[in-house]
């Protein structure tokens, strides 16, 4: 089975009404690694997106250097898509990304484009998101950042936050690094030391309980009353 890490990058646009679908972003930038059995980058991909309506909005511009030029002659989503889905290929896959917010953005865009590509369904049957599984190996309930997680660490990640390929290379790495405890101990240690819970001190008789019991049982009936 492939293992295929997705970062997604979108331009915010005025919300668009069709009958009762909304759409207020459109996909801009595909960005993917794929991973073998063992978790071994075998292949990346990246792909811009010819958004459908407007212009680049001058933030989304600032925060991930994409331009309107930069998106001529880009594939439209459904080609984008149709694209992606074969260079996945036919092999048992399953999908990742930096929360959900990636997998929402397919389907809410299929949807009000009428995209029908099989690979929607196949992507929302084996759809992980590897943020909450992150914060799982952490021990923790709050959601972390993937600027948090990648700048915290003690590694040197690659490329620039905010371009979608270098967003999957890193995730990938991250991902890659779960699957070995140690290694994932050793480097994420300053993640962990940031955002795991404190450990109380223990007192005596959380430390030595047995003790504790013993003692109080051989006491006389008066001082354990008293």
């Amino acid at each position: 089975m492939n293992h295929i890490m997705i970062d997604l990058e979108m331009n915010t646009i005025q919300r668009r009404i069709s009958e009762d679908k909304r759409l207020s972003s459109e996909l801009i930038e595909i960005g993917a690694v794929k991973m073998d059995e063992n978790y071994e980058v075998t292949d990346k991909y990246q792909s811009y997106v010819s958004p459908q309506y407007g212009e680049m909005d001058v933030l989304i511009t600032q925060l991930t250097g994409i331009t309107d030029d930069m998106l001529e002659g880009a594939p439209c989503f459904q080609e984008a898509l149709d694209a992606f889905a074969r260079w996945i290929g036919e092999e048992p896959a399953r999908f990742y990304s930096w929360s959900m917010a990636d997998l929402r953005q397919f389907q809410n865009e299929a949807a009000f484009k009428g995209y029908t590509g099989e690979i929607i369904a196949r992507m929302e049957k084996n759809w992980t998101d590897f943020q909450q599984e992150y914060s799982r190996l952490l021990g923790i309930s709050r959601k972390i950042k993937l600027n948090e997680a990648v700048g915290a660490a003690d590694y040197e990640f690659t490329g620039d936050q905010h371009t979608a390929l270098a967003d999957a290379v890193n995730t990938a790495e991250i991902l890659r690094l779960s699957k070995d405890p140690k290694e994932f101990e050793r480097v994420m240690k300053p993640v962990l030391d940031l955002f795991r819970p404190e450990k109380k001190e223990q007192t005596l008789l959380e430390m030595h309980p047995e003790f504790f019991a013993a003692l109080l049982k051989n006491l006389p009936e008066n001082q354990e009353e008293s």
